[in-house]
């Protein structure tokens, strides 16, 4: 799916980017303040994006003029991916393959060890073979002792 998130879902965006969802964050655009609001609802408009906000005001404005807009109501990530999850009919999963860069939102593309060991320490290399690198910002991931964190929060969205 396809979001536009406002300023106070900086650490949703970066989930949903990890499930594999096209997300544009506002808070990583040079936008002024007062110009936010009316910039969040054209370009949900515009592109057909569900706009994800934590501001009544702007998802009663979103009503008003036809946007798709989901009012996140939760404060835990788990609860706000829980709400989207329901409301949006997605199942929210973690999979490198599908994923998009939680930075930046490009695409992320499989790399082998050789492509990518003069852009990581020695240590990262050992015991891994399989690398994604982002196809805009050249960030490079791979399955490390974070992984287990991610699947537990993944697990804890489920219940």
């Amino acid at each position: 799916m396809r979001f536009l998130t406002d300023g106070m879902l900086g650490k949703l965006t970066r989930w949903l980017r990890m499930a594999g969802h096209d997300v544009v964050y506002v808070g990583e655009l040079e936008i002024p303040g007062e110009k936010q609001d009316p910039y969040l609802l054209e370009r949900a408009k515009r592109e057909r994006r569900v706009l994800l906000t934590r501001d009544v005001e702007l998802y009663r404005r979103a009503g008003k003029g036809g946007v798709r807009c989901l009012l996140i109501r939760g404060s835990s990530l788990p609860s706000q991916l829980r709400e989207i999850s329901h409301e949006c009919r997605l199942r929210i999963e973690i999979n490198p393959e599908k994923s998009r860069c939680p930075v930046c939102n490009g695409e992320l593309r499989r790399k082998k060890k050789e492509e990518v060991k003069d852009l990581l320490p020695p240590g990262v290399l050992r015991g891994r073979r399989t690398f994604w690198e982002c196809s805009e910002c050249g960030k490079v991931y791979w399955r490390g002792s974070h992984w287990e964190n991610i699947l537990k929060t993944v697990e804890e969205v489920g219940r």
